[in-house]
């Protein structure tokens, strides 16, 4: 696999990669995961997941939802007009809407340098994402809801916006823009909250595989993140039980750790060998227990779910095979963190860094 982190036209947050779109396979979304600060229970926040889609598919099944792309993402002058759907959920620290929200519409991007809008086009809504590094504002408003989340930068590192594209064969490949944690303020159901969000712009030129995928933003402006997508049994998974005999074997397409500490500024990394994931499953929500070594330093954290939202997509067999992602989400709570240098320069526990607030994903089965 090569990795590529150049500065490209793709870094904008309204610039979409469009060419070399693969049918059945080629995958689209922006999505935003928002942390919002509950006084009741400061190490678990609320927390609400929103993402604009579409997918090059003729047929596809979301959730209950059959769905077709009606039009796949194309550029008309400095306009890129797409059908796809925009789907949410909530957790209120109580009870788990999912879906939130799950609806098919048309949408427009516009933009004038890296100021620029999403619009999803449905009549007597607003679930636009808008605005520029400086302040990027996320509504979603309808006759049910009513949410408006105001995000802003916490520093140079958490506000950076890194593009990075892979490529695994000639053929096919992934790319992504994140940017790691913002300032949030925002307002729900007309109560003022606070908080703080992360987003993603994802591309995806391949097969739909398994994979777990973590991160942590720390109060004190720290971040915490784990990747390791993944072939083996899961692929073979097609129901929603938290646990499967299936659950084993895992043959790992790489790993890595990330660890950024505010108080010395600096990026840590700990990739694949030196990587160890595990998890297991506890009153049908799972815990993830990550551990990095290498000859400079070691990590380890634990991150235990207590809600589970989770996407159901299925598109036709192919070549014999079901064709079924369970996409699942989990906000979670940290339970333990350590870090420390092997020179004794540089220790780090959970205390040294703040309140932490995390979600993780544990996705199986496959998309082909």
């Amino acid at each position: 696999m090569m990795t590529s982190d150049e500065d490209k036209p793709y870094k904008n947050m309204w610039v979409l990669k469009t060419d070399n779109m693969i049918p059945n396979l080629t995958w689209y979304w922006w999505w935003w995961l928002f942390f919002v600060r509950d006084p009741d229970k400061p190490t678990k926040t609320k927390q609400l997941m929103i993402l604009w889609s579409t997918k090059y598919t003729k047929d596809i099944k979301i959730m209950d939802r059959q769905w077709s792309v009606k039009q796949l993402p194309t550029w008309e002058g400095q306009m890129l007009k797409f059908n796809g759907m925009t789907a949410a959920w909530w957790y209120d620290n109580q009870k788990m809407y999912d879906p939130l929200l799950l609806e098919e519409m048309n949408f427009q991007v516009s933009h004038e340098g890296n100021t620029g809008e999403l619009q999803p086009i449905k009549e007597d809504t607003d679930y636009r994402f808008y605005g520029n590094p400086d302040k990027y504002i996320v509504n979603l408003k309808d006759h049910k809801n009513d949410f408006h989340f105001e995000m802003t930068p916490w520093n140079n590192y958490l506000q950076e916006h890194r593009f990075r594209e892979s490529t695994y064969t000639k053929k096919y490949s992934h790319n992504i823009l994140q940017i790691y944690g913002m300032k949030m303020k925002g307002e729900i159901h007309g109560t003022k909250v606070e908080g703080s969000a992360y987003h993603q712009r994802v591309t995806v030129n391949a097969p739909g595989a398994p994979w777990y995928w973590g991160i942590v933003q720390w109060a004190n402006g720290s971040f915490t993140s784990y990747s390791n997508p993944f072939i083996g049994p899961q692929i073979f998974r097609t129901k929603e039980n938290p646990t499967s005999l299936l659950d084993w074997g895992d043959i790992s397409l790489y790993k890595n750790i990330r660890f950024y500490n505010k108080e010395t500024d600096t990026e840590y990394q700990f990739k694949s060998k030196k990587v160890k994931i595990k998890h297991m499953v506890e009153n049908g929500l799972p815990i993830f227990d990550v551990k990095g070594r290498d000859e400079e330093k070691e990590i380890h954290f634990r991150l235990k779910a207590y809600a589970r939202a989770y996407w159901r997509f299925q598109q036709p067999k192919r070549w014999g095979m079901k064709s079924i992602l369970y996409y699942n989400e989990y906000p979670a709570e940290v339970v333990d963190f350590s870090f420390k240098t092997h020179d004794g320069s540089l220790k780090v526990e959970k205390s040294d860094l703040g309140e932490g607030v995390s979600n993780f994903e544990h996705t199986w089965g496959k998309l082909i």
